[in-house]
């Protein structure tokens, strides 16, 4: 799971951030994907998940590079990190003082955003076809995060042997943290839950997440 650090959202912007900011407006907008405060962070947010668009600095240059990725709320954190993606193959925009040249730069980048965002949804529409998505994909973390979150969905469908295989696989693994201890704990409840006292728990976890994350408050459906 890859966590990252965003421009303050409270931030008076740099000129070139407020380019980034005003051509993303343009083409989000009518899509759902919101900015985050006055942050380079974009959301598409779909309750159980959620579309990370990040238009990366770096430091002591003027310009961005693009990440983009899929964060699942199902675990109870007050960050945003990239559960499936991340960095783009893209290279960094240098912002020269040009304008026009920037923005139509930007553009393409916003473009390349909102296909993979698109993609995304696609994928994970609803719980059956999030789940072959969802175990498919190969993980930074595979025997931790990859675990967690590949029991989690099969769970969701009500399959509680796959769901416990999975999280078998995490009690197994080791790291050093109390973190990890936490997550263990965690899912050894889960691993005993029925299959509607699964979801009622999975749903709670949520929406503590998305009051930690300071996500608005919505109704969460799975669309099974």
């Amino acid at each position: 799971m890859n966590s990252f650090s965003f421009y303050n959202e409270h931030m008076t912007p740099p000129d070139h951030s407020k380019i980034i900011t005003k051509t993303a407006k343009r083409l989000f907008s009518s899509y759902g994907i919101k900015q985050k405060g006055k942050s380079r962070i974009w959301l598409d947010d779909h309750g159980w998940y959620t579309t990370i668009i990040e238009f990366q600095p770096f430091s002591g240059r003027q310009g961005t590079t693009l990440n983009i990725g899929v964060n699942f709320n199902w675990h109870e954190q007050t960050y945003f990190s990239f559960d499936i993606g991340c960095r783009q193959d893209v290279d960094f925009i240098e912002y020269d003082g040009n304008e026009d040249r920037f923005s139509k730069e930007v553009e393409k980048f916003c473009e390349i955003a909102l296909n993979k965002a698109l993609e995304y949804r696609e994928n994970l529409q609803n719980i059956h076809k999030a789940r072959s998505f969802i175990v498919n994909h190969t993980y930074t973390s595979e025997d931790i995060w990859g675990s967690y979150h590949k029991g989690t969905i099969c769970g969701l469908i009500h399959d509680p042997d796959e769901r416990n295989h999975y999280y078998q696989k995490l009690l197994q693994a080791n790291h050093p943290g109390e973190w990890l201890n936490e997550l263990k704990e965690q899912v050894q409840l889960l691993m005993t839950d029925s299959d509607h006292t699964f979801t009622e728990t999975i749903i709670e976890i949520i929406k503590k997440t998305r009051v930690l994350k300071k996500l608005p408050e919505v109704e969460i459906e799975f669309n099974g």
